[in-house]
């Protein structure tokens, strides 16, 4: 394996874990569960903490590819770039999650404190998948050339005569 495959197996894991603990923590307003609540923030915590492997691979996984055929350099600045607002976006959502279970687990939880935070944590979290997502995007753009959209108009056929 190579620093490319390493950045391909953590890529994922910010996607799909902020989509997931936006679910689960959606999950726990709907059930009224403080325990489903905590679980959603855990989740959003660990995942923000788990962006950091897959940012910090990126740099090895460029390396890797650059001088790949087919490989356009504006096509990994745009990925690059998107992952850094990436990687601030799962922050805010981790310290957002971080806030709601230090509330949460304090004595003052019956307050509206906790719910706060946790409403707080959600739209961060929404917010955060969605760049998370379109950095996925830019990300399989580098050597997936059928994703680019001038690549995806087939060009019109030659008159025969």
């Amino acid at each position: 394996m190579n620093d490319a495959h390493y950045h391909l197996l953590l890529n994922h894991l910010p996607i799909l874990g902020s989509l997931f603990g936006a679910l689960l923590l959606a999950s726990g307003f709907f059930t009224k569960s403080v325990s489903v609540l905590k679980a959603g923030m855990t989740t959003i915590l660990i995942v923000s903490l788990l962006t950091m492997p897959a940012y910090f691979t990126g740099e090895a996984a460029e390396e890797v590819v650059e001088h790949l055929p087919g490989v356009r350099h504006d096509d990994i600045e745009a990925h690059e770039e998107a992952a850094e607002f990436a990687l601030w976006a799962m922050g805010a959502a981790g310290a957002a999650a971080l806030m709601g279970l230090l509330t949460t687990s304090s004595r003052s939880s019956r307050s509206q404190r906790p719910k706060t935070w946790a409403v707080v944590t959600l739209f961060v979290t929404l917010g955060a998948f969605g760049v998370m997502a379109w950095t996925g995007v830019t990300g399989g753009q580098i050597r997936h050339s059928e994703l680019h959209q001038e690549k995806l108009i087939a060009p019109a056929p030659a008159d025969k005569k």
